[in-house]
């Protein structure tokens, strides 16, 4: 009964997303994003998903702007983070072809890469500084590429540094780890052959997972990018294996 009850608001919540995605066509890109944030957390209460922050938090709800480098765990990471605080999302492409969730990644400003075409990554690079020099907003990517099972963290890419050193902007490590009854838990893992329907409902399943996202000090892009990439995976597996 419990996962009919959310699969029924889920749907009525998705209905939402559809009309709001017709009211922002033309709406102004900030207002946009205060919606879009309102409804990140509207999913995550109907999901009775819990957020716990610890770190240097109020680093990331500032008005300062920052490369976001944060571990990748699952689709709910997205929203996770932007109920907190709207932000641009490095993406893939195939975020895009993802229904409704798709249409808001793309009106909430969202950079997409196509991972097979090694021409995007320079492209990639140019958006990301355009968007710092033109908007008062953070960029966050998720530098291992894929999602993991939660469990751990992979080794990072360290490509996308490269718009921190361009764009002269401090990077700032942002660790994700879900919990069940106060245990690390897979439950939220996208990863595999999983689909998105079958991980909505592994997490509809439980009324018990906790989020702990912590904030770290933010660095200075004065090392090369793959001594970055390292030394910033390294700190945010630390945090997850606590």
């Amino acid at each position: 009964m419990n996962f009919i009850f959310k699969s029924i608001l889920m749907a009525l919540h998705l209905l939402l997303a559809v009309i709001l995605c017709i009211a922002m066509i033309i709406l102004p890109r900030n207002i946009s994003g205060v919606l879009i944030q309102h409804w990140a957390k509207r999913l995550l209460r109907i999901l009775k998903i819990k957020i716990t922050l610890s770190g240097e938090v109020l680093n990331f709800l500032n008005k300062d702007t920052y490369l976001v480098v944060s571990n990748h765990i699952s689709w709910l990471d997205i929203p996770l983070i932007f109920s907190l605080k709207p932000i641009t999302f490095v993406s893939t492409s195939d975020v895009k072809m993802w229904p409704i969730i798709g249409m808001l990644a793309k009106i909430s400003g969202a950079i997409f890469i196509d991972r097979n075409r090694k021409s995007s990554l320079l492209e990639v690079i140019q958006a990301m500084n355009h968007h710092f020099k033109n908007h008062k907003q953070s960029i966050c990517i998720f530098p291992e590429g894929i999602t993991s099972n939660g469990y751990q963290v992979l080794p990072f890419k360290s490509n996308l540094f490269q718009s921190a050193f361009e764009a002269n902007k401090l990077l700032l490590p942002l660790s994700i780890k879900y919990k069940e009854n106060n245990v690390i838990t897979n439950r939220t893992s996208f990863h595999g052959s999983t689909t998105l329907f079958q991980s909505f409902k592994r997490i509809a399943k439980s009324n018990q997972i906790e989020v702990v996202l912590d904030i770290g000090h933010p660095v200075k892009p004065t090392q090369s990018r793959k001594d970055l990439s390292v030394k910033l995976q390294e700190a945010i597996a630390l945090k997850i294996s606590r």
